[in-house]
């Protein structure tokens, strides 16, 4: 495998994988469900490139342990059923979705998307420098046997690096018609639930970016370093408040959490 950082101008060497990567295409997409429940209801349906490629089930501790962890279109999801369909199809079942901070990726899939599953022997990973974020890496591939390489392009988000987005983002009203925000962060380093301690910042110091779009028109940037931030009465005044929160990282801001108030 090699990549490339100048438009294919030189090439760099990123090593080899040790076994093909079972992929495909997503035939039937599930509707949009929580990241935070088992999705029992949805199901997608792929089609996988090659007969003698097979997907399989996985319980709820191999779940836990991060089995079947799968790239679907833009979303990382897990499925805990894998039902043959013959012809290479296979339904999913039992979902997770929005895995590792991709939320925002839940119900956009469109069928002809691409479906990868991610496993340790058939993804190479390829350090790349920061200051590669915001440009365009293109990859080159082939396997044993193959006589022309593949090539594909994409733009660096760096959504690796950047913090995932704030949730439980909540308001409540004062008895002055102001509100009071909060939420709670996340991270990066810390995607386990640790019992008796909070997940680790995962970045230089801890920094949120809110903006506030009132009913008038009006936006407001507030800049704080606690997750607390406070709306008043006169933003309130003219109908529901949009408030956005971004975790600032080392790298960039996060995605937003949306709240209406």
């Amino acid at each position: 495998m090699l990549y490339s950082l100048d438009d294919g101008a030189s090439w760099i060497a990123a090593g080899a994988s040790a076994a093909p990567a079972t992929i495909g295409t997503i035939a039937v997409v599930a509707e949009a469900a929580p990241a935070v429940l088992t999705d029992r209801a949805g199901a997608f349906e792929v089609v996988l490139v090659r007969g003698d490629m097979s997907l399989a089930d996985a319980d709820a501790a191999g779940l836990d342990a991060g089995a079947n962890l799968a790239m679907a279109g833009g979303e990382l999801i897990q499925f805990g059923r894998a039902t043959p369909l013959g012809g290479g199809r296979w339904r999913l079942t039992q979902l997770l979705r929005g895995r590792r901070g991709t939320e925002t990726a839940i119900g956009t899939q469109a069928p002809g998307d691409g479906f990868v599953l991610i496993s340790a022997d058939s993804v190479r990973t390829i350090d790349l420098p920061v200051a590669a974020i915001g440009g365009a890496v293109w990859v080159m591939a082939s396997g044993v046997g193959d006589a022309v390489p593949v090539e594909t392009r994409l733009v660096l988000a760096g959504a690796s690096v950047l913090p995932p987005s704030p949730v439980g983002l909540r308001a409540t009203i004062t008895a002055d018609g102001g509100a009071t925000l909060g939420w709670t962060r996340r991270s990066r380093a810390g995607w386990r639930w640790i019992d008796g301690g909070d997940v680790p910042l995962g970045e230089g110091g801890e920094a949120y970016a809110v903006t506030v779009l009132t009913g008038a028109g009006v936006t407001r940037l507030v800049e704080t370093t606690a997750p607390v931030a406070t709306l008043s009465a006169a933003e309130r005044v003219a109908g529901a408040v949009r408030v956005e929160v971004r975790q600032r990282g080392d790298f960039g801001v996060s995605l937003p959490a949306v709240l209406m108030v």
